[in-house]
């Protein structure tokens, strides 16, 4: 999960990363710091939900559903004006277990929006862009960690134009369940 700026109005993704398909109930809770509730409701047909205006603070998101079908997985977006919180990857069986909860700050004169979006499972992960993100495999004599980073970064660009594998094999290979690997 993390916390990034940028506006939100619609979850937008790179083509293929969010499969067709109907987006099942999803119970959407909200509560303030002290965890008195401020909103309790279901998301829409499209995956979507908005509280009314509220107090400015921190709220936690609870997100959880018995009717997700199982092994599927989840993009979940929520935002408060220009803050935005994401989570990818999310399998069916964690809503249905304890449920997913977000964190977000919300200012003055502002409402919590959500999205809910089925994810491909052979995608690679979506970054905050709304890109897919590219797997970076330690370099020899760095020190850097191999790591996930999105698709239109400069990082991703130059391993891609050094001749190493291409983000197609990329996903191809994690899709196999195959560990990505640099060469």
């Amino acid at each position: 999960m993390r916390t990034t700026v940028g506006a939100l109005v619609v979850l937008a993704v790179a083509a293929g990363a969010i499969a067709q398909g109907a987006v099942p109930a999803i119970r959407v809770s909200v509560s303030d710091s002290s965890g008195k509730a401020a909103y309790k409701g279901v998301t829409n047909a499209s995956g979507t939900f908005a509280t009314a205006t509220l107090q400015p603070g921190n709220y936690v998101v609870q997100l959880n559903s018995t009717t997700a079908p199982t092994g599927a997985r989840y993009v979940l977006v929520v935002s408060a004006g220009k803050k935005k919180v994401t989570a990818n990857a999310i399998q069916a069986e964690k809503l249905a277990g304890a449920g997913v909860a977000m964190k977000i700050d919300v200012g003055s004169g502002l409402k919590i929006t959500g999205q809910i979006a089925p994810q491909d499972k052979n995608s690679a992960p979506i970054g905050h862009n709304g890109k897919p993100m590219v797997w970076i495999a330690q370099r020899t004599g760095s020190n850097l960690a191999p790591h996930w980073a999105e698709s239109d970064s400069a990082e991703a660009k130059e391993v891609q134009t050094q001749g190493s594998i291409s983000t197609k094999s990329l996903q191809d290979r994690q899709s196999q369940g195959i560990a990505p690997s640099g060469n």
